[in-house]
C-alpha cells in the first residue's frame, strides 16, 4: 500500500475513534470523581482522554494492519 494511503487510512480513523471515544467517555460517570461546579475541568479531562484514547486505538489498529500487508506482500 502506498504510504500517502495509509496517512489518509489513519486520519479517516482517527477521526471516526474520536467521535466514538468521546460518545463512550460521555456516557461514563466521570463527573462523579470531580467535585461540584468543576465544569470545565470535567470537560478538558473529557476531550483529552477521548484523544488519548483515538490516538492509542488508531495507532494499534494501523500497526495492525501494516503487520497483515507485510505478511501479505
Amino acid at each position: 500500500m502506498p504510504e500517502s494511503l495509509f496517512n489518509i487510512l489513519e486520519s479517516i480513523l482517527f477521526f471516526v475513534f474520536l467521535g466514538l471515544s468521546f460518545k463512550a467517555l460521555m456516557a461514563s460517570r466521570i463527573p462523579e470523581m470531580f467535585i461540584k461546579g468543576a465544569i470545565w475541568q470535567i470537560q478538558i479531562v473529557t476531550i483529552f482522554m477521548s484523544l488519548a484514547l483515538a490516538y492509542l486505538v488508531t495507532q494499534s489498529l494501523m500497526r495492525l494492519i501494516e503487520i497483515s500487508t507485510s505478511f501479505i506482500g
